[in-house]
C-alpha cells in the first residue's frame, strides 16, 4: 500500500505530527496551503468563523499526491470541523482512502463518518506518540 502523508498548519502542531508519521513512512509529507492568513488573534478569530460557516478558501497542494492508494490527512479542529483548507483538500478525494488525524488542544470532531480511520490527538490528554504509533503500527501490518 502507498500512503501519502498530507497536512495543513496553523500553529506548527500539524505539521509536527505530519513529519513525524511521513519519516515512520517513510515518505515525504505533503503540505496543503490556502489563500488567508490565520496568523495572530485576528487569524484566530477568522478562522474558527471560516470553519465554522464552511466558508470555501483556494488551495495550493505543495507535493505529488498521483501515487498514493491512501492518504494520512493531518488537520487542525476548528471550531468542531477540520481547517478549511483540508476541508476543500478532502472534496477531491474519496473519504474512504483517509486515514484523518485531527490535532486539537481537547476538543474532538464532529463530523466522524465516512473515513478510513479517524485519529484525535488531543493536547490536552497528551495522546501524541500514543496516536501517532498506533496509527504507524496499523498501518504497517496491513
Amino acid at each position: 500500500m502507498k500512503y501519502t502523508v498530507v497536512y495543513f498548519t496553523r500553529s506548527g502542531r500539524s505539521q509536527r505530527v505530519a513529519e513525524k508519521i511521513a519519516k515512520a513512512l517513510d515518505c515525504g509529507p505533503v503540505q496543503i496551503t490556502d489563500d488567508m492568513d490565520w496568523a495572530g488573534l485576528r487569524g484566530f478569530f477568522r478562522a474558527g468563523r471560516y470553519s465554522g460557516q464552511n466558508l470555501p478558501v483556494e488551495i495550493q497542494v505543495h507535493g505529488d499526491l498521483s501515487a498514493a492508494d491512501e492518504y494520512i490527512v493531518i488537520a487542525p479542529l476548528w471550531a468542531g470541523g477540520v481547517a478549511p483548507a483540508i476541508r476543500e483538500f478532502l472534496k477531491t478525494v474519496p473519504n474512504d482512502k483517509v486515514h484523518l488525524v485531527v490535532t486539537s488542544i481537547g476538543s474532538k470532531l464532529r463530523d466522524r463518518d465516512g473515513y478510513k480511520s479517524l485519529h484525535d490527538i488531543q493536547g490536552i490528554i497528551m495522546n501524541e506518540a500514543r496516536v501517532i504509533n498506533g496509527l504507524v503500527d496499523k498501518l504497517k501490518s496491513s
